[in-house]
């Protein structure tokens, strides 16, 4: 898979009325009968008109009735705005009215789309969006290409709520998998990161237990096959690397 692979627009049908326009920043729009769904809006507002064009083209001008935040970054929400000018739409995100702990289901004549809260993974309103009739899963942020999500410390809590947090994607059993950012993927791509993971945890623990250095254990090499993942070997891994071994010398993980 070319790392630049989401660096150019691309509208992926994914499912029968189910879009993704899959760039650096991803969003999706579904057909649910009687109206429409968006999830996540991008951080770019000089997008509108081309997006927008899309989304009428894809679904015959069906009216958009939500627009579904994963979470309210400002590279997810450029253009609630914008959707609520065309088409009225109501804007579902935690950072608005917090969801239930078992989430909102909205039903339509063609499918069943589900929204549950997973926070802390990335942010405290991180919510996933779950078609289980097309078996299509949008992660927002949570699934990052290689990336540790987290944007507090690791430690032992906030490892193992990470852990929690893919078990419960994985045991979903999606087909298509919408990350936030970058191309699309499926579930095998989740259990790898999950196994990913441990390898890391398991490898700078034994180094640091070996009195390495922080310089020796920095430079890490990645799975071999993970090097294609999107941009991992540009930053993501050195990241993972870094925030692991931060954890080990805090004493934060064991």
């Amino acid at each position: 898979m070319p790392l630049d692979e989401a660096d150019v627009p691309k509208i992926i049908q994914v499912a029968d009325g189910v879009f993704v326009r899959q760039e650096v920043d991803n969003i999706g729009w579904i057909d649910m009968g009687e109206y429409a769904i968006i999830v996540d809006a991008m951080e770019q507002p000089s997008a509108e008109g081309e997006v927008i064009d899309a989304i009428e083209e894809t679904l015959g001008g069906k009216g958009v009735r939500y627009v579904l935040n994963t979470h309210s970054h400002y590279d997810h929400v450029a253009l609630n705005e914008a959707f609520r000018r065309r088409w009225g739409a109501t804007i579902v995100g935690q950072a608005i009215a917090p969801l239930p702990s078992a989430g909102r289901v909205f039903e339509g004549a063609r499918r069943r789309a589900v929204m549950l809260p997973m926070p802390g993974t990335h942010t405290e309103e991180d919510c996933i969006v779950h078609l289980p009739g097309d078996r299509v899963l949008f992660t927002g942020d949570i699934f990052g290409w290689g990336l540790i999500p987290l944007t507090t410390n690791l430690r032992a809590d906030t490892a193992a709520m990470l852990l929690t947090t893919y078990e419960r994607m994985i045991d979903l059993d999606a087909a298509v998998v919408i990350p936030g950012h970058g191309p699309l993927c499926t579930t095998a791509q989740l259990r790898r990161w999950v196994a990913y993971f441990g390898w890391l945890c398991d490898q700078v623990r034994a180094a640091v237990a070996a009195g390495r250095s922080d310089a020796e254990i920095l430079a890490l090499a990645p799975p071999d096959d993970m090097r294609p993942w999107w941009r991992f070997l540009k930053w993501k891994h050195a990241d993972c690397v870094a925030k692991v071994l931060k954890g080990f010398r805090k004493g934060w993980l064991e």
